[in-house]
């Protein structure tokens, strides 16, 4: 067992070796990377497109501040068992109870000329009594309305609030089922991409064994096993999808890094920051799980093109023949 073991390892040592060697032996090194290059890329650009779709639908889902406003005619025991009530209830995050005076003094620093305006025509404080909700999920909504057309406060909350959130959260849905589209056809783009890659890793390793039919024909004439003649390839274009795979990710990575400076709207204050700090949460949630999926799928994809590419030359159909010599 341990000899066979031992066996194996340096089996595997000499083909990895071998495969090393023969990325740099080989002419053209930098065209066939070039190539991988490019369609990795393009995968990768598609996966920070995918990335940025779901920071949308995160950001979306996590719309669930809602502002109830209070009745003028509502007490003040009224609207303290509806705002007990709220804080009891399981998918509430937080609520907090703003007077319409606090919300004139907030207004008076937000706004100033807007209060000067109010003063100036001798406005009274137009602000109601509001109630401010925050869910712990958008699918909190239908159940949160439930609660609040309960009978008992009809009196404490405008009924005209029902209607618009049932609208916000409809909008909201559409926006989410658009969006969760939008991440199917990406994800069914990046598949067309492992599949295009897949082609050009076949490619690739064909033109490759046919410059070694001469040592392909001498290594099977010898008795090398299927395994001692494919791991090689497999070694060589593991290295070459490494390589461009190192390289996508480091220009992913500078572009992710100025996109802000480029585009600023996404940089912080921007009209979309939110949206870039969801997605930038988001990608440094799945980086390390994308980048070893990726990995795992290089080497997939180096076995798999191997054992395509060179299914013909393991049959001596495109060797040489032992009676042409």
């Amino acid at each position: 067992m341990l000899r066979e073991s031992l066996m194996a390892t340096v089996f595997f040592r000499r083909a990895a070796k071998r495969g090393i060697v023969n990325v740099f032996r080989e002419e053209g090194f930098g065209t066939a990377i070039g190539s991988l290059f490019g369609v990795v890329l393009l995968a990768q650009i598609i996966i920070l497109l995918a990335v940025g779709v779901q920071g949308g639908l995160v950001l979306l889902r996590e719309r669930t501040d809602l502002r109830l406003q209070i009745r003028d005619t509502a007490t003040d025991s009224q609207i303290q068992d509806l705002y007990q009530n709220i804080r009891q209830l399981s998918y509430v995050e937080d609520t907090v109870y703003v007077t319409r005076e606090q919300a004139y003094e907030r207004q008076k620093q937000r706004d100033p000329t807007l209060i000067d305006f109010l003063q100036k025509f001798g406005i009274e404080n137009p602000f109601p009594d509001t109630m401010g909700v925050r869910l712990r999920t958008l699918e909190d909504y239908p159940a949160f309305l439930q609660f609040l057309k309960q009978p008992v406060f009809a009196a404490v909350v405008d009924p005209s609030f029902l209607t618009t959130t049932t609208d916000q959260q409809q909008q909201v849905e559409q926006l989410t089922g658009v969006v969760s589209s939008a991440r199917i056809v990406l994800a069914f783009i990046v598949g067309l991409a492992v599949v295009v890659l897949l082609f050009v890793v076949v490619e690739l390793i064909r033109r490759r064994a046919l410059t070694k039919r001469q040592e392909l024909f001498v290594e099977q004439l010898v008795g090398a096993s299927r395994m001692e003649i494919l791991m090689p390839f497999m070694v060589e274009m593991a290295c070459m999808l490494l390589v461009a795979f190192l390289l996508s990710l480091g220009l992913s990575a500078v572009l992710v890094f100025l996109l802000p400076y480029f585009l600023p709207v996404l940089a912080t204050g921007g009209l979309f920051s939110q949206w870039s700090a969801a997605a930038g949460s988001v990608l440094l949630h799945w980086a390390p799980w994308t980048i070893f999926f990726e990995l795992v799928l290089i080497a997939a994809l180096s076995a798999t093109g191997t054992l395509i590419a060179l299914r013909t030359q393991m049959s001596l159909s495109l060797l040489p023949s032992p009676h042409s010599h």
